[in-house]
């Protein structure tokens, strides 16, 4: 079904730290070595999201606590 939700911004974040890591490692090191990490980086990014994506309703957040509403059914008249 592809990438949903609050995921795609996961994926353009993975998608984008993988282009810096390109940038970096072709400095580094060459473009070779610059592509093979691109790969790496983005392929890896990908699967983690697809991964969490699978858990569905178990994978949302969830805040601890006990809070409280003063004001929600205030009488307006």
């Amino acid at each position: 079904m592809g990438i949903r939700g609050r995921f795609l911004t996961l994926a353009a974040a993975g998608i984008g730290v993988s282009f810096i890591g390109f940038i970096a490692f072709s400095i580094l090191l060459g473009k070779l070595a610059g592509f093979i990490a691109m790969l790496v980086m983005a392929v890896s990014s990908l699967v983690i999201i697809y991964v969490k994506q699978r858990g569905g309703l178990h994978n949302k957040r969830r805040n601890k606590g006990i809070y409280v509403y003063n004001h929600f059914m205030r009488n307006r008249y």
